[in-house]
């Protein structure tokens, strides 16, 4: 599973992975049936970085590590960039090979919005994915970066601002144009995703750590079998202890009403 996986990441570094004009920004790109590149993300796409971030340590690649990180960085401007603060459904990019999307060519909106942030919104919904936060939380837990915990806790004002009601979160119906409204409706993996994602971000990273667990698809955690020597045809450096590189000391574990 290892080498098939690894197969996979390699063949989409070289076939679909492109660089934002301007901005230069990494994303990877889809193909249609003809395999016709086509210069498109979404934010259900944007596990990608967290995936390779992860898959990456396993395997001692940095490569794949550091790319998943830009993926990490590409993905976070999406959110950086909007009114809101927060990133939309789906949205496309220019990169040198062209602007092909496969459907509504851009226009001189999107253009503009394009020459300001290296990509430009086609589906400005927001549906409370976890994607994004996803990937920031592995590429916090990889690095100790502190820019990951602010980006965290950005995001976490714009949902307040934006998405709270007097009966919980909502989504939004653009994520540019706060006028539209909300959509009348809170998701499951808003809490089974999002707000754990949050939560593992700012907890303590010797909680739940991710040299002893790992997540299924709705963020639930499940105790690993200890790791192995080598997964594929890579071997495995020790795990180094966990370091913040910058910024203020972690926060403590927060209190439990289970723990009385």
């Amino acid at each position: 599973f290892a080498n098939t996986w690894h197969t996979a990441v390699d063949s989409s570094i070289k076939t679909l992975l492109r660089t934002s004009i301007p901005g230069n920004h990494v994303y990877l790109a889809d193909f249609d049936d003809s395999r016709k590149i086509r210069h498109i993300g979404s934010h259900l796409a944007c596990f990608n970085g967290g995936n390779w971030i992860l898959g990456g340590k396993l395997l001692n690649n940095d490569t794949i590590v550091n790319i998943g990180l830009q993926l990490a960085d590409a993905c976070w401007n999406t959110y950086a960039s909007t009114q809101t603060g927060i990133g939309p459904e789906s949205f496309a990019f220019i990169s040198s090979d062209g602007n092909f999307t496969g459907g509504t060519p851009a226009n001189v909106a999107d253009l503009k919005f394009n020459a300001q942030h290296g990509f430009y919104i086609t589906d400005g919904v927001y549906i409370q994915r976890p994607e994004v936060l996803e990937t920031n939380f592995y590429a916090w837990r990889a690095t100790g970066d502190t820019k990951y915990l602010d980006r965290a806790a950005s995001a976490v004002a714009s949902f307040d601002k934006f998405l709270q009601t007097p009966t919980g979160y909502a989504g939004i119906n653009d994520v540019n144009n706060v006028a539209n409204g909300l959509v009348d409706d809170t998701e499951s993996f808003w809490f089974a995703e999002v707000l754990k994602y949050l939560y593992l971000t700012f907890d303590d990273p010797n909680h739940i750590s991710l040299d002893e667990y790992v997540f299924n698809t709705e963020a639930h955690p499940f105790k690993a079998p200890p790791a192995k020597s080598m997964y594929g045809t890579n071997t495995i450096l020790p795990s180094k202890p966990f370091t913040v590189q910058s910024g203020p000391p972690l926060p403590a574990i927060s209190p439990s009403r289970f723990d009385k």
